[in-house]
């Protein structure tokens, strides 16, 4: 690899230049390969959209503690739900009123966001930072991997400048806009402002 070129960067494709053999360029991007895991910060951005605040009372006066309902409640559509939106099931042996630790909440979230990073590690084929990631990432929980799938065709243009855009319109009906917004942001700068 030349000198100029920064040597923690990794090589995403290497060819001939010309016809002769020996003449072989290499570029380079900072944007991760595959596998793809979330941080910590999607956590905490997701917690905030699903829940209305990180800690304190939300806007239904339930009390969330990092990003989490603890109580079992019923949600809009008076659906059993806890943690970080998590629809209960009978695996789940919760009813409406209890309660669950904090951590087994983070293993209900992380349990729930299996589809949507399996979604985005095998549609998406092109390199992306860890907050492109996450945005996609935050979007398909939301729409499900289905939902994303017009997205993951767009982002493989990679035309990354475009994709910010793109997010913002994607399936905001429901009012989803403000949630397609903070995604789009994440998406461009990496800011994982979830308020609302």
């Amino acid at each position: 690899m030349p000198d100029s070129l920064d040597s923690t960067l990794t090589p995403i494709v290497a060819g001939p230049t010309n016809t002769i053999s020996d003449s072989v360029k290499s570029g380079s991007t900072a944007r991760l390969g595959k596998p793809w895991t979330v941080s910590e910060n999607l956590l905490q951005f997701l917690g905030t959209w699903e829940n209305g605040v990180l800690n304190g009372k939300n806007f239904a006066h339930q009390d969330v503690t990092n990003g989490f309902i603890l109580k079992v409640y019923k949600d809009s559509r008076g659906l059993p739900t806890v943690g970080c939106g998590h629809l209960v099931v009978a695996a789940d042996q919760l009813k409406v009123g209890e309660k669950i630790t904090d951590v087994r909440a983070k293993e209900l979230l992380q349990d729930d966001l299996t589809a949507a990073e399996s979604a985005v590690n095998e549609e998406v084929r092109v390199p992306l930072y860890q907050y492109e990631y996450d945005a996609l990432v935050s979007l398909t929980f939301n729409t499900g991997a289905h939902g994303a799938s017009k997205l993951f065709k767009a982002v493989n243009k990679g035309k990354y400048e475009l994709i910010p855009a793109t997010i913002e319109k994607y399936r905001t009906g429901g009012g989803n806009e403000g949630r397609r917004s903070s995604e789009a942001e994440l998406f461009k700068s990496g800011s994982y402002d979830a308020s609302h």
